[in-house]
């Protein structure tokens, strides 16, 4: 049996003891947990299943790079022929431009997103996505979906879902690293893990905005997206990681937008940590944020409270896709659960001893910790507003070599 198939045999049986354990119980925190192992089975099934899809159908074109201007934004190669969108201007702008600039692209990420619903679940999730998330959009992203819809010629409520596709589709299984390094800051790396089903690691990209009267960003992400999984400021740096819970996802700002928030907005660990507190939550995550004066925590946004942890003495942070602190820490026997620990574990044991951290380190944390659907793997230096970035064309990603992104590319200086 080859190795993927292995791996695919392995995952379903480890479904089976997830989603087959569920019963019925007069004591109400046991029936929680129970219904969180359903809850979680149901989403590993729906994960192998979008798999198996991705397995069956034909590999995703590849997208088109080549460089090319539309009135302020513009689409570039930088090192490693690594491809960066760079939007300037109003959000309505930046939001024509990417369309304008990535419609095929845009495309080609909406082709996957109906892949992994499903044609029977489509309908339903978009009239999800319209009722739980349009409502909350702030002036400013509305009017950059809005464009980005007039630019691209694509309907907006399906950019729309695709804003909010990882609020109602959990499944990821992503490991972060924050760590001090010398005179470069603290650095903090990450390897994002979804299925990608040949498109995810294939569309990856590199985006900056330079808005007008604005924070400058750089995110990874994908064409259509507008808000923030990974990403960096001139003041800090940020990355996501799912964790799982029994309710589905409540209304309210999708929490790319909610990162994309936090990354403008806030200076440091503190105020990121104030932010995160005031805004809602549609869904539960883990957080980690590193800051350019070298202040790095790992939140835990639970439905109810927002959980600071801060380094531990050896300054080497860990964080990966369930919760560890106090009244949040979790166990149970989901196969994302176990698979989460382990990659925590290997990751904390990638530190070395003598305290002396520097960026191999943490590339071979993020080795160390990575599957086969790690699409992306980068490492942010807030600092020094170095971005190194792994994006092959076939995950997994952490296995490539990072490329150190020019930061007069990334911040227009």
């Amino acid at each position: 049996m080859s190795p993927p198939r292995a791996r695919l045999l392995i995952l379903l049986l480890a479904l089976g003891v997830s989603s087959g354990a569920c019963q019925e119980s007069p004591d109400s925190p046991l029936r929680d947990a129970l219904e969180l192992l359903r809850v979680e089975g149901r989403i590993e099934r729906q994960i192998v299943l979008g798999t198996v899809r991705g397995l069956l159908s034909r590999k995703p074109p590849r997208p088109d790079w080549s460089p090319r201007q539309h009135e302020g934004g513009e689409l570039i190669r930088g090192a490693g022929d690594t491809p960066i969108l760079v939007l300037r201007g109003t959000a309505h702008a930046m939001g024509v431009q990417q369309g304008a600039l990535l419609r095929d692209e845009i495309q080609g990420l909406l082709r996957y997103v109906r892949q992994f619903v499903g044609p029977r679940e489509l309908p339903d999730a978009l009239a999800r996505a319209k009722e739980l998330f349009a409502p909350a959009l702030p002036p400013a992203y509305r009017d950059e979906l809005r464009g980005l819809a007039a630019g691209s010629g694509i309907d907006y409520d399906e950019l729309l879902l695709a804003q909010s596709f990882t609020d109602l589709y959990r499944g990821f299984a992503c490991t972060c690293v924050a760590a001090p390094l010398g005179d470069a800051g603290t650095g903090l790396a990450r390897n994002l893990d979804f299925p990608g089903f040949g498109y995810l690691a294939r569309y990856s990209i590199v985006v900056v905005r330079q808005p007008e009267g604005g924070r400058r960003t750089v995110s990874i992400g994908w064409p259509g997206l507008i808000g923030v999984l990974s990403g960096q400021s001139e003041q800090l740096a940020l990355a996501v990681m799912v964790v799982h819970d029994a309710e589905g996802a409540s209304a309210g700002l999708p929490f790319q937008l909610v990162f994309r928030r936090v990354l403008e907005e806030a200076d440091d660990v503190t105020q990121a940590h104030a932010l995160l507190s005031e805004l809602p939550r549609t869904v539960t995550n883990n957080l980690m944020v590193v800051d350019r004066a070298g202040g790095a925590a790992a939140f835990e946004l639970g439905r109810e409270e927002v959980v600071r942890r801060d380094p531990p003495a050896h300054r080497w942070l860990v964080s990966t896709n369930h919760f560890v602190s106090g009244d949040l820490a979790e166990a149970r026997a989901s196969f994302s659960f176990l698979n989460s620990r382990g990659r925590l574990k290997k990751a904390r044991e990638c530190r070395p001893s003598d305290g002396a951290y520097a960026l191999a380190d943490l590339q071979q944390a993020l080795r160390e910790s990575d599957n086969a659907a790690t699409q992306q793997s980068m490492v942010f230096l807030p600092r020094t507003g170095e971005v190194y970035v792994s994006l092959p064309d076939k995950p997994p990603a952490a296995k490539g070599t990072l490329v150190r992104l020019d930061p007069r590319t990334l911040w227009g200086e």
